[in-house]
């Protein structure tokens, strides 16, 4: 297990991260995937699966917040400039803004479109809005224009990353990698 430390993530904020970020990952290619369905089964079922996995992003991130107020995060590398830490901070908080507000949109469009949610085909969730199909097919262009923002967002972290490890070599990457192999 991953202690934290004042220069990396412990285990628990690195799996939350890369459990968060596979599911974004698999809700981009569904949700691509299928909208491009005739409607029938299959698609009101990919439908239903996406919105499950929407809400349980919902909670995760939740949960990856608090645990980041109550664990704190690992300092920026000393050589990091004012102006790139508070790029990094906006580029976090406008990540973490999208993941929240992506699946809140997408149950507000389901509730204005009259489509249920039922988490994990178990779970059926209260509307919060009634039924209002222009407010419906506004807010899903609304959550179509942020997937795609979430997208250029999500490719600028990962390049950011990256830039970190091969070109400046300062560690951010591996604070939120786990350690492999023998420890310290």
């Amino acid at each position: 297990m991953v202690a934290p430390s004042p220069e990396r993530y412990g285990a628990v904020a690195q799996a939350l991260h890369w459990l968060i970020a596979l599911l974004i990952a698999a809700m981009f290619g569904l949700g691509w995937f299928m909208t491009s369905l005739p409607i029938g089964q299959q698609k009101f079922e990919l439908y239903q699966l996406h919105k499950s996995l929407g809400i349980t992003i919902l909670a995760l991130v939740l949960v990856r917040l608090a645990w980041r107020l109550v664990k704190g995060a690992p300092a920026w590398p000393p050589g990091m400039r004012p102006l790139e830490r508070r790029a990094a901070g906006l580029a976090h908080a406008a990540l973490y803004g999208l993941i929240l507000a992506q699946p809140v949109i997408g149950f507000l469009q389901s509730n204005a479109a009259n489509f249920p949610v039922v988490l994990w085909e178990r779970w059926p969730l209260p509307a919060l809005i009634g039924s209002n199909q222009p407010l419906a097919e506004r807010l899903l262009g609304l959550h179509g224009l942020m997937a795609f923002v979430l997208l250029l967002l999500v490719a600028l972290h990962v390049l950011a990353a990256l830039r970190h490890h091969f070109w400046l070599k300062d560690g951010v990457l591996q604070r939120m990698l786990p350690r492999l192999g023998a420890r310290p």
